[in-house]
């Protein structure tokens, strides 16, 4: 693998991650945050909710969840352009942000459709 494949296999995983996994898909699903012993209490309140109900909670976990994703990657793109941060893979330096937009608009683009393009190999 080389650091642009890495790179780009990095933010194809958070943008697919953010859809199917932490509690908003089993709350709409399954009616349940998580087995977990500790998420009981989210567990009974969410039984008490309407299936409308728990597909608006399910609805706004995702959005958080994808913020919260986007919110790291925006903070990650700060300390590369303003404080000459950098990541490697394998000790070589990995290239970031394909689009232009930070690496936060690489997984943006990639929730939103966009494929990679040719140059971007």
């Amino acid at each position: 693998m080389t650091p642009i494949e890495a790179y780009k296999a990095i933010i194809d995983e958070l943008a697919d991650e953010v859809r199917h996994m932490g509690g908003s898909s089993n709350i709409a699903s399954l009616g349940l945050y998580s087995k977990a012993p500790d998420h009981q209490a989210f567990n009974e309140f969410i039984a008490t909710l309407t299936d409308r109900q728990k597909r608006l909670l399910s609805q706004m976990l995702l959005d958080e969840r994808h913020s919260a994703i986007h919110d790291v990657l925006a903070c990650l793109t700060w300390w590369i352009e303003c404080k000459n941060v950098g990541i490697t893979f394998n000790g070589n330096p990995m290239p970031l942000d394909i689009s232009g937009m930070g690496l936060h608009g690489d997984y943006v683009g990639r929730i939103d459709g966009w494929e990679w393009t040719d140059d971007a190999k």
